[in-house]
């Protein structure tokens, strides 16, 4: 894609496809606010990297990490908004960080990674589910249609999410680790479906089919 296209196509994605700042209930009741990740969120990113326990963070990066740099803050929160996507989360007073999700193109430019990362104090509430639909959202308007994760093997939790999105390959590239590659779905379930269905699946009450991709 030439870049008068790609600075077109950011532009539309920027300028109004999406509302700046979205109010969110999660199911326990508590208010969010999702929004795009700024450059001057790295205070936030920050804060919410500390309240990541040691498990947690080994999950996100696999390996150990005990802060992140500048380098790193920066390569995290001044995203295009188009090759590289982040979608931030934050309590109703806009300064409590919540959780992140991201994707960035791959060389195939219709696959990207994601990673998703929720704070300890706020797992099991649906900000992963949130986060991951409002994602697929930006992802399919610039052009992506797979997304790829590496996680680890007993990341019950992420991978379930995931495959709920689309059809899904399940590889094992490593020891302990999986890859998994997801079509997207032409439309993405409603976020309240996707919840029930997770729920459901979690305790055992039903086999949830993933949505039908553009390419059944």
């Amino acid at each position: 894609m030439g870049s008068a296209a790609v600075h077109g196509a950011n532009a539309e994605l920027r300028g109004g496809a999406f509302p700046p700042v979205e109010r969110a209930i999660l199911r326990d009741g508590s208010v969010v606010h999702v929004r795009p990740i700024e450059p001057g969120d790295k205070p936030l990113l920050r804060a919410a990297f500390d309240r990541l326990g040691a498990e947690s963070r080994y999950r996100r990066f696999l390996h150990p990490v005990k802060q992140l740099s500048e380098r790193e803050l920066a390569y995290f929160t001044e995203v295009d908004h188009y090759d590289h996507e982040a979608v931030l989360t934050v309590g109703p007073h806009g300064t409590e960080p919540v959780g992140v999700a991201r994707y960035i193109r791959l060389a195939d430019p219709k696959a990207a990674e994601v990673a998703i990362a929720v704070v300890d104090d706020w797992h099991g509430r649906g900000v992963g589910t949130l986060l991951l639909h409002k994602l697929v959202e930006r992802a399919r308007r610039a052009g992506i249609r797979r997304f790829r994760a590496t996680c680890l093997a007993d990341n019950d939790e992420v991978i379930d999410l995931l495959r709920r999105l689309g059809r899904a390959r399940l590889d094992h590239p490593d020891p302990g680790v999986v890859e998994l590659t997801i079509e997207l779905p032409a439309r993405p379930l409603p976020i309240d479906e996707l919840r029930a269905a997770l729920r459901a699946a979690a305790a055992g009450e039903v086999e949830v089919q993933p949505p039908r991709t553009e390419e059944q």
